[in-house]
């Protein structure tokens, strides 16, 4: 009866340690206390965004100009445009009809676009003539697309220079868009601001006869990310 006792004893023991191991064997982390991990990602897409912060304003070139004597009349706007698109963006400027600056008193008056298809490096006005004309700079020199930027002296569309000491690089607005900037980064947290130049020129006498009136060109700005 002892012996009988004994050997279940003995095997129930055994029956144990073969559970036992079993079990550390299938989960060895809780058998021996260690921490057990699951892992994962949490992700958040965000989209490309262009916007301006600071709009262009309305242009009142100064100073005014006699329509026989002539003379030259400048003025500026700016804008700012704000990109978190990692490849930037690029901004084009078109005109709404023909690019001249026309007549409020009577359509049939106007001054003449700049009539180059490649920039002039100073703003010229031939003898007996008129014309309106703009050029580009931006806080960051490299975002000025090529046709805006010179050789320093006296070419324009070459080079890497938008200074030269003065503004140069003048062009006639069109109805067709023209790219001014070709960012290639996102912006900072202000912006990155542009500088639109323009300029009248009346030589004296000209022909046709620019008749008193007040002129007006109508452009538009539009700013897309860069693919």
């Amino acid at each position: 009866m002892i012996k009988n006792i004994t050997k279940i004893i003995s095997n129930a023991g055994l029956t144990m340690l073969v559970l036992a191991f079993a079990f550390t064997t299938v989960e060895p982390a809780v058998s021996f206390g260690a921490p057990v991990q699951s892992q994962f990602t949490i992700s958040q897409t965000t989209n490309s965004e262009v916007s301006f912060v600071t709009l262009a304003s309305n242009v009142v070139m100064s100073p005014t100009l006699g329509g026989i004597t002539g003379g030259t009349a400048n003025g500026l706007t700016q804008v700012a445009v704000l990109s978190n698109n990692s490849t930037g963006y690029n901004m084009t400027i078109q005109a709404s009809s023909t690019g001249a600056m026309q007549g409020t008193a009577s359509s049939t008056n106007f001054i003449p676009v700049y009539s180059t298809t490649t920039p002039d490096y100073n703003f010229v006005t031939p003898a007996n003539s008129a014309r309106f004309g703009y050029t580009v700079n931006a806080s960051t020199t490299s975002d000025v697309t090529a046709l805006f930027k010179s050789n320093g002296s006296n070419l324009c569309g070459v080079g890497g220079s938008t200074s030269g000491g003065g503004i140069h690089c003048w062009i006639g607005a069109t109805s067709t868009a023209v790219q001014i900037i070709n960012r290639g980064t996102a912006t900072a947290g202000t912006g990155a601001t542009t500088t639109l130049y323009f300029q009248v020129g009346i030589a004296a006498n000209p022909l046709p006869a620019i008749p008193n009136d007040t002129y007006v060109s109508t452009s538009t700005l539009t700013a897309t990310a860069n693919p």
